[in-house]
């Protein structure tokens, strides 16, 4: 087993040392970390590799120095900071871990932005300081310069950076996702192996064909048609009274449809479309035409209906956050109940959806004992749900948000699984304190980069 032990790194000059490639370490460490005086050690920083001699100085506490030509090799900066050290054998060191969230960066005003991940990225940085990791945000052009930005004294500062052991894609745009841009950054990735998850966004579409092969999980599933036709939504109306229809690459509840079949007319209503659109129609062919235009614009599937269980007479479903961890393994790190808002049939957040307690909704509709019940399974399912998605595809997933609905009956439902969760939905985003969602993802990202102990 490796031994890593958290250290901090300080600069000293090159003048100041017998040459700049030597790496000054306290007693208390060099004897911590079984090495011998003055001997020769390959130090690995990143994917960069130098040859240096240890050199010891008295101190209890756990301290490197570093030469300004040495830290400048590296990538790594000046001013103090913490890092952990691994010892991999006898005469070999590493640095690190290095782990960088790449998503949006907004740094034309003075103060840079990482959009609706802002506040979340600084628990990141503030939770691997703690740890001795070194931890930065970078962007696509950003990283192709090997710049990034680091938390420091309470602000992010823009600097030179390392390449890192482990990525976590937060990219928001599915456009930008699908560039050239990105698909250069995965081949640098893929070049020094270096692990990066999620792997892409899944899709609406792709991730109803992969649970639907899991013929246990088809009780739990509503019948989902891709809607490549007229046809395809006369049938589906046909057999339900109810239907929705979303768009294949949507999120935050926008453009989606809700037709609820009457004994002689069809009701329509709809999320975030520009123009209004008549709500009643008397026949199928009325009904269509009306849609006809806005699902020419991009895919939809369409979706039964449920006879949902509501919370005072509004929508309601619920989103289980999970997270593989430091043992690669599934765990429900967060779970919130979703409220629609009182004119809106979505739930989200971005639609004026309102948070509450999964417990406090439950006893609403339920006794103690049952109430307790459907908790458990719904985690179970939002646990088998993330691990057949993970299995299912090529790359790595280690961050899924499983969208999860109750009927009136207490029995779950399968609506959505989310590969780029909102960080604005945890209800342990409080301040002065790190939620539990920020730590699984920097445990995970030590499993990958294989630093920990």
């Amino acid at each position: 087993m490796s031994l890593i032990k958290k250290i901090e790194i300080r600069t000293i000059a090159d003048h100041l040392l017998p040459t700049p490639y030597c790496l000054k370490i306290s007693d208390s460490l060099l004897l911590g970390l079984h090495l011998e005086t003055s001997q020769n050690i390959s130090l690995a920083c990143s994917v960069k590799k130098e040859e240096v001699q240890v050199i010891p100085f008295h101190s209890n506490d756990p301290v490197v120095y570093m030469s300004e030509t040495l830290l400048q090799t590296f990538s790594l900066p000046k001013e103090d900071f913490l890092l952990s050290i691994k010892k991999q054998n006898q005469t070999s060191i590493v640095l690190g871990p290095f782990i960088t969230v790449i998503t949006e960066v907004h740094d034309k005003s003075e103060n840079v932005s990482f959009g609706s991940i802002d506040s979340f990225c600084k628990e990141l940085a503030i939770y691997c300081e703690s740890k001795g990791i070194y931890f930065y945000i970078t962007s696509l052009k950003l990283m192709k310069k090997q710049v990034g930005y680091i938390y420091l004294d309470s602000k992010w500062e823009k600097v030179n950076v390392p390449l890192p052991d482990v990525v976590h894609n937060r990219i928001h745009s599915r456009k930008r996702e699908m560039s050239s841009q990105f698909e250069e950054i995965v081949t640098l990735l893929n070049n020094y192996q270096i692990p990066y998850f999620n792997d892409h966004f899944l899709n609406k579409w792709e991730v109803f064909q992969l649970l639907q092969k899991q013929e246990h999980l088809h009780p739990y599933l509503p019948e989902t048609e891709l809607l490549d036709s007229k046809r395809k939504l006369e049938e589906m109306l046909y057999k339900h009274d109810s239907l929705f229809i979303k768009p294949v690459h949507g999120s935050q509840g926008k453009k989606i449809f809700r037709i609820n079949k009457q004994p002689e007319s069809y009701e329509l209503d709809y999320t975030t479309f520009e123009t209004e659109i008549e709500r009643n129609y008397e026949t199928f062919q009325s009904l269509f035409l009306s849609m006809k235009n806005r699902l020419n614009q991009q895919l939809f599937v369409v979706q039964q209906g449920l006879s949902l269980l509501t919370y005072k007479n509004r929508p309601l479903d619920f989103r289980f956050l999970c997270h593989k961890t430091l043992k690669n393994e599934w765990q429900v790190t967060s779970s919130i109940a979703r409220v629609s808002s009182k004119d809106e049939f979505v739930s989200n957040l971005a639609r004026g959806g309102e948070l509450k307690k999964v417990k406090d909704v439950l006893l609403e509709s339920f006794d103690k004992k049952t109430s307790v019940d459907i908790r458990k399974m719904m985690i179970e399912l939002a646990l088998e749900v993330a691990e057949v998605i993970s299995l299912s595809r090529e790359g790595t997933y280690a961050e899924l948000g499983i969208d999860l609905a109750l009927d009136v009956n207490g029995k779950p439902w399968i609506i959505e699984v989310n590969t780029k969760p909102s960080k604005n939905q945890d209800p342990d985003n409080l301040a002065n304190s790190i939620r539990p969602s920020a730590k699984a993802i920097i445990q995970h990202c030590l499993y990958l980069a294989k630093f920990s102990t």
